[in-house]
């Protein structure tokens, strides 16, 4: 009896500690981060794709949101988001106005104004506008970090676009942890 009584209070020490000691590894000092709000015309906005497309970043990592970014996009019916998946990231998905065709995994949906996705990193997805109006999306990543990849395959409105072939955007792609399927 007493090794038994012995054995589970070394056990529940050792859960214990292991619960305490790794939270400095977990928990990161936001301390001087105080939040950020940004109005509907404001963020970071970058021409995608065929240059119609327009993703605006709201909030961001390097605004010190290290858990969440978010942001916005709007394409014309017919263009479409290429199935992908994230290897870092999970994201979360809010159609704010249109309709379309989600992938997610081996599924479509038909998806419509207020419709919401989350998608797990490393699960494909995809979004094709099949409506008559602009998809006008919100979306936004845990961990943040990956809003780096539109800064680099996009051009910032106002300048003259520049469009990447998919090969350049798979090459960006790759860089940030996201994998196009082919």
């Amino acid at each position: 009896m007493a090794s038994r009584r012995q054995f589970f209070k070394q056990g529940s020490l050792g859960l214990l500690s292991s619960l305490i000691l790794p939270l400095p590894v977990f928990a990161k000092d936001m301390s001087d981060f105080n939040g950020v709000v940004i109005n509907e015309g404001e963020g970071e906005a970058f021409q995608m794709r065929d240059g119609t497309a327009i993703v605006k970043i709201k909030i961001a990592k390097a605004q010190g949101a290290e858990s969440i970014s978010f942001l916005s996009e709007s394409f014309k019916p017919g263009d479409g988001l290429p199935v992908h998946k994230h290897l870092n990231e999970d994201e979360l998905i809010f159609l704010h106005k249109g309709s379309g065709l989600f992938t997610l995994g081996d599924k479509q949906y038909q998806i419509k104004e207020g419709a919401v996705a989350l998608v797990p990193k490393g699960v494909w997805h995809g979004l094709q506008n099949t409506g008559s109006e602009n998809i006008e999306m919100r979306f936004g990543y845990t961990p943040s970090g990956f809003e780096g990849f539109f800064r680099e395959v996009g051009t910032p409105v106002g300048q003259a676009f520049i469009q990447k072939t998919m090969n350049e955007r798979r090459a960006i792609a790759k860089k940030w942890g996201m994998i196009y399927r082919d």
